[in-house]
């Protein structure tokens, strides 16, 4: 890897983290919901050479708590593309599904602490809101209108036959600011993030932000590395980090790749 990816201050706070926390830890979380892509393969290639030169782990796990459209094939496809491309890991591949007891447990602390609420919105309520928004030139944006349901009201609504998902309570107009190895200071304000935004469901389906959060804590993942497409999950994940009260790993996005009309190449297929 060339070294000016990252500035020697850049290279300095690495080292820094590698000197705290023992060793630095990357990974490639792919999702198996369809082929190794262009976009992938590139992050993945980043990370793996990282882990080299600092001596570093790199592991590889499958993102597949999107129970409907994960499938074995594209496992096989993934791996087997890593491999071509002569990309090794040093742990892995872990599987996110069999990590859910894991999730829900996490989670279930979140909810006691009222952190986290049921929201009974049918997918019709919100595709009103989301017309509504549209029309007034608004952007879309969970109004936030279940945040503080009485016992009472969740109780007419599940003898009503809805199911809840659960929502984080997104603080109002918080700047979420984090310094970025690439593109250095990062700020996204709160009410940007499209309102509390749901984390699982009553199935104890968890959903993407708050399980790599828990994956990347429990696995000791110390820098995150990937598109730029990811800033304002990176700003939701954030936000889970101080929930939780754990430390936060370095993050650093990559620009994304872009063919000569500046579209966007990063999921064309291998």
């Amino acid at each position: 890897m060339k070294s000016s990816l990252f500035s020697e201050s850049v290279q300095s706070l690495i080292q820094k983290t590698i000197e705290q926390k023992k060793s630095l830890i990357l990974r490639i979380p792919p999702s198996p919901t369809g082929s190794l892509h262009l976009g992938t393969a590139r992050t993945a290639i980043y990370n793996w050479l990282l882990s080299k030169k600092y001596t570093g782990k790199f592991l590889l796990r499958l993102e597949d708590t999107d129970r409907q459209r994960s499938e074995s094939k594209y496992v096989s496809e993934i791996i087997n593309g890593l491999k071509w491309l002569g990309i090794s890991w040093d742990e892995g591949p872990f599987r996110q599904s069999e990590h859910s007891a894991r999730h829900n447990f996490v989670l279930e602390e979140l909810k006691k602490k009222e952190l986290v609420y049921e929201c009974y919105c049918t997918k019709e309520e919100l595709d009103k809101l989301r017309l509504a928004q549209k029309e007034s030139k608004q952007a879309p944006r969970y109004d936030n209108r279940h945040r503080n349901l009485t016992a009472a009201e969740k109780e007419n609504f599940r003898k009503a036959g809805r199911k809840p998902v659960l929502r984080v309570k997104v603080p109002e107009n918080k700047e979420i600011s984090w310094f970025d190895l690439i593109k250095e200071k990062i700020t996204v304000n709160s009410s940007d993030l499209g309102g509390d935004f749901v984390v699982g469901r009553e199935n104890g389906e968890i959903l993407y932000n708050f399980a790599v959060v828990v994956d990347d804590h429990d696995q000791g993942v110390n820098l995150i590395l990937r598109g730029e497409d990811h800033l304002h999950n990176t700003a939701k994940q954030i936000l889970l980090y101080e929930l939780l009260e754990w430390d936060l790993p370095l993050f650093a996005h990559v620009p994304l790749i872009l063919n000569t009309d500046q579209q966007k190449l990063s999921k064309f297929s291998m």
